[in-house]
C-alpha cells in the first residue's frame, strides 16, 4: 500500500518532487513551485507525496479544499512508474482520504480537436474508471474547453467557478510577489 507524506520545503525528496512537477506540467499550467509550498499556509491546500513500502517517491497530488468540495489541481506519477498501476493507487488513496467530500477535476475535453486526442481519451477513461462522473459541465477558456468531472456527488458550473475564483484570489497575490 502507498503511504502519504505532506510535501514541505524541507521534505527529503523536495528536488525530486519539483523535477516531476516541472516535467509533468506545461509551463503555462504551472504556478511557481515556491507558491505551491507557500499556499499550504494560506489556504486549505494539500500537497501530497505518495510513497511505496520502500519509501520511494511515486507521485504527487495537489488539492484545494473548500466547503466540502475538493479540487484535484495537479496529479502526476513518476515517468518511470507510469503504466504500473501507481496512478490508480494514488487516486484511490486520495479518494479514501477525502471520502466525505465531493471531488472534482478539470481535464481537456475529448471532443475538442487536438494533437493529443488519444492522450485526452485515455485520461478521461482513467478518471471514469476511478469513479468520476461526467455530468456534462464544461468550462471554456480561450482556445480550450475543459470537462469538469466529479465523484461523491455532482458539481455544477457555479460550484466550479466559485472554487476556481476563490483559489485564484488567494494565489494571484503570491504569484505577483515573486
Amino acid at each position: 500500500m502507498l503511504h502519504i507524506k505532506e510535501i514541505k520545503k524541507d521534505s527529503k525528496d523536495i528536488e525530486l518532487v519539483k523535477k516531476l512537477y516541472v516535467e509533468a506540467f506545461p509551463k503555462v499550467e504551472r504556478m511557481s513551485f515556491d507558491s505551491l509550498l507557500l499556499l499550504q499556509r494560506k489556504a486549505d491546500v494539500r500537497f501530497l507525496g505518495f510513497y511505496d513500502k520502500n519509501d520511494e517517491f511515486k507521485g504527487l497530488t495537489y488539492t484545494y479544499h473548500h466547503d466540502n468540495l475538493s479540487w484535484l489541481f495537479y496529479f502526476a506519477v513518476m515517468p518511470n512508474e507510469r503504466g504500473k498501476g501507481y496512478g490508480t493507487r494514488i487516486i484511490k488513496r486520495l479518494l479514501e482520504r477525502y471520502k466525505n467530500e465531493r471531488f472534482m477535476i478539470d481535464i481537456e475535453d475529448v471532443d475538442q480537436p487536438a494533437s493529443n486526442t488519444e492522450q485526452r481519451k485515455k485520461r478521461y477513461d482513467f478518471y471514469k474508471r476511478m469513479g468520476f462522473i461526467d455530468y456534462g459541465v464544461r468550462k471554456v477558456w480561450p482556445g480550450i474547453t475543459y470537462n469538469i468531472m466529479s465523484c461523491g456527488g455532482p458539481v455544477t458550473l457555479e460550484d466550479y467557478n466559485r472554487v476556481y475564483n476563490e483559489f485564484w484570489e488567494i494565489i494571484e497575490p503570491l504569484e505577483e510577489s515573486e
